[in-house]
């Protein structure tokens, strides 16, 4: 059984991370703020920037050297003109799911083909753009140090800096007295042996003594031997160190600690600053070098539009043909991983485990626990009906479809009935069927509902509810062609 007191310590330290998360975040966000004013006032500025593709997201930094906008992060080092990094029109928001930061990224192209997308932290996007503004200046070796640390070992030599400078102030500010060994306080589990002590207060000889337990090694004293120990000041009155190897054990193992953090800190930035750059060209750019350019009205229709994105990005013909493999028990699969069965689990826990609480409270958690698990019974299973009847119902509707393929490669059928589009879904990876023809739909097409398509005798599954296009999605969508159009003519 767990302690209760084990409970409530997790308890506090559960809301001590809490507030340290919020101040954290309150920080970051008045940061962002001092960033963007500073820039606007012409003093260069590093901007957090979130690289990557897809889901796969890493955090780095930017900041602007001379007519390029430099990138630096985890195993990324990139470089793209000023004018490409404004005027790419392949734009999608991209998530940190660690940090929970949002950002609106670009699109971009390497040499040999690869996609990139780099976008500001959502905060720190007026900075960026003030900077962008301005006249270019080349970047001081300070600002590429400073885009090139890395954050996990400086944070690391902060914590243990705060650690050394911490014990040796709470040492220095102790005193030594010779203490009185009243007792062998032995551990058998963990295999070690304190010495229980005592010495006067400082109340005089009115005043209870002290007791601590300390370190103590063979031979040990005897009970009555004099102990020469460091007594700590407030706020540990009353507590103490012994002198046998303590004070040199955790100054050696602080410093090292931060020294190694420090070499560490070294090392990664050295090596990130001599990591040959990478020099990226908006997507669509690339592509126009490829594919002959197409004149389109830009009050053409929303289909007239695609064929024209298709031609510049190079995706008017392409298409595997061969739908993604799905076993039989992916339904189920998705039906559970839809549901959140944490809450029943800690509930229950709480409930069944925890030594030493009040009856009515474990009543409650267990009540709990129960309404947390029929909620999650519940959506797991309307989940599951929903999805099976599109892995395994028959075909309902007979509709052309369109596929339009987003910045981070992901790609989106369109369901059309005539020129005019009336749904919207996410399509599996890996691949793709070819981008525009003739489906059949198995499954709920209704909004937020599951389906299937069947393209050339094959189902491909989704990965999204169905979305029913309205005129404002129909207008977004338009917004952002045009957008990627332009930008292959820029």
């Amino acid at each position: 059984m767990i302690a209760l007191d084990d409970v409530l310590l997790m308890l506090g330290l559960l809301a001590c991370g809490t507030v340290v998360g919020a101040v954290a975040a309150a920080v970051a966000e008045r940061s962002a703020a001092r960033g963007a004013t500073a820039a606007r006032a012409g003093r260069a500025v590093t901007v957090p920037v979130l690289v990557g593709s897809g889901e796969a997201q890493r955090r780095g930094r930017a900041f602007v050297d001379g007519d390029d906008v430099v990138v630096i992060g985890p195993g990324t080092h990139l470089r793209v003109s000023r004018a490409a990094f404004r005027s790419t029109g392949q734009r999608r928001v991209g998530v940190n799911e660690e940090l929970l930061e949002f950002a609106e990224q670009r699109g971009f192209v390497d040499a040999a083909g690869g996609r990139h997308l780099v976008g500001a932290v959502e905060e720190w996007g007026p900075a960026l753009e003030a900077q962008l503004d301005r006249p270019p200046r080349p970047a001081g070796r300070w600002r590429r140090l400073r885009a090139a640390l890395p954050t996990t070992p400086l944070v690391l030599v902060a914590l243990a800096l705060l650690a050394f400078t911490g014990f040796q102030a709470l040492w220095a500010m102790g005193h030594d007295v010779d203490a009185t060994l009243v007792r062998l306080v032995d551990h058998p589990d963990e295999g070690y042996t304190d010495c229980g002590v005592r010495w006067p207060a400082p109340g005089g000889a009115d005043a209870l003594p002290n007791y601590a337990e300390i370190d103590c090694y063979e031979p040990f004293p005897a009970v009555g031997d004099t102990v020469r120990i460091r007594a700590l000041a407030s706020p540990l009155e009353g507590s103490a160190l012994d002198h046998e190897g303590t004070y040199e054990g955790l100054t050696l193992i602080t410093g090292l600690a931060a020294i190694a953090s420090g070499v560490g800190v070294v090392v990664g930035a050295t090596a990130r600053l001599r990591r040959p750059p990478v020099r990226l060209a908006p997507i669509a750019a690339a592509a126009v070098t490829v594919a002959p350019p197409v004149e389109v009205s830009s009050d053409a229709d929303l289909l007239a539009l695609l064929d024209a994105l298709a031609v510049r990005e190079g995706w008017q013909a392409s298409g595997t043909g061969a739908a993604p493999d799905q076993p039989a028990y992916a339904p189920l699969l998705m039906a559970l991983g839809s549901a959140r069965w944490w809450p029943a689990a800690v509930l229950a826990a709480g409930a069944w485990l925890v030594d030493g609480i009040p009856g009515p409270l474990r009543a409650g958690l267990a009540a709990g626990a129960a309404a947390a698990l029929a909620w999650a019974g519940w959506r797991a299973l309307t989940t599951w009906l929903a999805v099976r009847r599109a892995a395994v119902g028959p075909v309902t509707s007979e509709w052309d479809y369109r596929l339009i393929r987003d910045v981070g490669d992901e790609w989106f059928a369109l369901l059309l009935l005539g020129r005019t589009p009336h749904w919207m879904v996410l399509l599996d990876e890996p691949g793709h069927p070819p981008v525009s023809g003739r489906c059949g739909v198995r499954g709920d097409l209704q909004e937020g509902g599951a389906v299937h398509l069947r393209i050339n005798g094959e189902f491909w599954p989704t990965m999204s509810p169905v979305v029913r296009v309205d005129d404002d999605i129909v207008s977004d969508m338009r917004h952002d062609v045009l957008d990627r159009l332009r930008g292959t003519q820029g």
